[in-house]
């Protein structure tokens, strides 16, 4: 009898510490995914309970008064139950603040031409602590305090360097840089309609080529898609800088380079690109920032013939940002 005691504690003291063992594992796995270190998607079934553990992602649309994007048409589009179904939250940036942020799984800025360093700095610093961050067109691209441009100079990397302003998305505040364009190791040149006439009338571009068709922001979509825009649609033209961990995903090939008031654009330049900039605890973290050259819902928009609307991608940037 008490052999039989002795065999059934130690079941039971086994079955005890199996349970602490899965409910550990549980535990960090949820961490793991909270601080976007893991994507749920790695692991078969996981994104089934993280979700219905945390409830459907919350998204912030960030926006500004004017500038590439329109907000209402991205919201409309994420909603639809044939795409994401996902209704996000529009905020204007004077009513965002760090604690806001922090509310949302997914934070996507468009029509946000001018801003203030404070609040680019905010968006930095979300996504620096791992937030996904999704920055579109040219966002940032105005600076509403012309003090707050950083110079070449001021970098202390090169005695030798001009006072030279180095990119409207690289800034200075309280003595302190604030860098976009690290962030997202692009810089902002100019608009496409800046540069070439753009009649509102449905017209090509060029063609958007995947780098790695196997990139879960582009998996599975055509190795070469003619790029149309129409209405009030345009795209930032941006530069790599060759700093930090980015992806090029999308690149957009003009077919040939562009000329325009004396000077020289590349034939072809990034369209979609990610990086990872945190690190938790030793971890690094998962791709959690996203730049669209072009506003996503610009994709689908109402003018484009059905043919030319790609509804796939913008289904794509959500489930490769939040599930992965």
């Amino acid at each position: 009898m008490a052999e039989m005691l002795d065999e059934a504690n130690k079941l039971i003291a086994l079955a005890l510490r199996i349970t602490i063992l899965i409910v550990l594992v549980f535990v960090l796995l949820y961490v793991l995914t909270w601080t976007n270190t893991l994507k749920c998607r790695r692991i078969p079934g996981w994104c089934s309970i993280y979700y219905g553990l945390r409830g459907k992602p919350r998204i912030l649309i960030a926006y500004g008064d004017y500038g590439l994007g329109n907000p209402d048409m991205l919201s409309e589009i994420l909603a639809n139950p044939e795409y994401v179904g996902v209704r996000p939250t529009l905020l204007h940036l004077d009513h965002i603040n760090p604690g806001n942020l922090k509310e949302y799984d997914l934070v996507i800025v468009e029509r946000a031409r001018k801003m203030s360093t404070a609040k680019l700095k905010m968006f930095i610093d979300y996504a620096n602590t791992g937030g996904r961050l999704i920055w579109t067109g040219d966002a940032a691209a105005e600076l509403e305090d012309p003090n707050n441009y950083l110079y070449e100079d001021e970098l202390g990397m090169d005695e030798n360097a001009p006072h030279k302003i180095i990119n409207p998305w690289a800034r200075k505040l309280e003595g302190k840089a604030v860098l976009l364009n690290e962030l997202l190791s692009l810089e902002y040149v100019d608009n496409y309609c800046n540069i070439k006439k753009c009649t509102g009338n449905e017209m090509l571009v060029g063609s958007l080529i995947p780098v790695n068709r196997e990139n879960p922001y582009v998996y599975g979509i055509s190795a070469s898609l003619p790029l149309y825009i129409a209405g009030d649609a345009d795209f930032a033209i941006v530069r790599s800088i060759g700093k930090g961990t980015s992806t090029t995903v999308l690149t957009l090939d003009f077919g040939s380079k562009l000329f325009a008031d004396g000077k020289e654009y590349p034939k072809s330049v990034p369209f979609l690109v990610t990086n990872s900039k945190a690190n938790i605890v030793g971890f690094k973290i998962s791709e959690n920032v996203a730049y669209y050259a072009m506003p996503p819902e610009y994709l689908a928009h109402e003018m484009l013939s059905p043919e030319h609307k790609y509804y796939q991608l913008i289904e794509k940037m959500y489930f490769a940002m939040l599930y992965g």
